[in-house]
């Protein structure tokens, strides 16, 4: 008889359950359903991490890019976020900049933080909140992605992406060929604080193996971001048939303005009216979605829609 009243209640207890989630109640029969369902992964500071199978709430401190190409809205991320991605991230919560608010973050039960491995101080304040899941810093998008469709359980829309992806790459590189761009060089340089940035290619891999222009030599032998005076730029572009100029917003500055008519004006590409300013946050945030924006901008700039 106990048996049949507890089986009873039971079926009660998970009819109601969602009026009771909307109230923020949770019952025993709920954290035991929880735990069933719940998987251990390691992240990338060698943690055992139990997660729910599927989080639902999710606190993006990183990888929020990732989630954008995923589909799936995050619970919560940062101001960077925010102004990359504003309409998919209309509505969720914004924790703040560089340091987030962990109150506000700990005021909404996530089920989820996501971090880089290079945030680890975050890690003791945060753990009383959540189940929090570090992420690799510096590996490539397709990894980047790989891994949080692993702890989001989507990866079936990573690969409806990546399809997606590879759809656009393909046009990409018929559209050049349309207009008669092909086997071009480019090169890209990057206005960042008071300095001027060269990166690895693997950076911009949106322009070179999506869209399918070459890096330059320069380029090629370049596997760092460091900085550079503006007197070395025209040997670092000298064979660009094509040179992408990161500002912030993609906006010119007088800077930028002078050194093009001044000790950049003789470099082919800048001859050619081959130069374009891009947005900085859009074109180096080296996610797969910032991956196809460089590719999808690109195109658009050079063949002038």
């Amino acid at each position: 008889m106990k048996k049949r009243r507890l089986t009873a209640l039971l079926l009660v207890v998970l009819t109601l359950g969602l009026v009771l989630a909307a109230c923020g109640g949770s019952g025993s029969s709920d954290e035991a359903k929880t735990e069933d369902k719940a998987r251990t992964l390691t992240d990338a500071l060698d943690r055992k991490v139990a997660i729910p199978a599927t989080p639902k709430k999710i606190v993006a401190i990183q990888n929020a890019g990732e989630l954008y190409a995923l589909d799936i809205k995050p619970l919560a991320t940062t101001e960077y976020y925010m102004g990359i991605y504003p309409d998919f991230l209309k509505g969720v919560e914004n924790i703040g900049g560089d340091k987030p608010n962990v109150e506000k973050i700990a005021s909404l039960k996530p089920d989820l933080i996501i971090i880089s491995d290079y945030q680890k101080d975050m890690l003791t304040n945060l753990e009383k909140i959540a189940p929090v899941y570090a992420t690799k810093f510096g590996v490539t998008p397709d990894e980047q992605l790989a891994d949080i469709a692993n702890l989001v359980n989507a990866k079936d829309a990573e690969k409806t992406y990546q399809e997606k992806y590879a759809k656009e790459s393909k046009e990409a590189k018929a559209t050049l060929k349309d207009a008669g761009i092909e086997n071009q060089k480019a090169a890209v340089i990057q206005f960042w604080g008071k300095e001027i940035y060269i990166h690895d290619p693997i950076v911009f891999d949106g322009i070179y193996t999506g869209a399918g222009f070459t890096p330059t030599e320069a380029a090629k032998k370049n596997k760092e971001t460091k900085a550079i005076s503006a007197e070395a730029i025209p040997d670092y572009v000298s064979d660009a048939n094509q040179l992408f100029i990161l500002t912030p917003e993609g906006k010119s500055t007088d800077e930028l303005n002078t050194l093009l008519t001044g000790i950049w004006k003789d470099i082919p590409a800048v001859k050619a009216k081959h130069a374009y300013t891009v947005n900085s946050d859009e074109w180096s945030n080296y996610t797969a979605p910032s991956r196809e924006y460089q590719m999808q901008d690109a195109i658009d700039k050079v063949t002038n829609k």
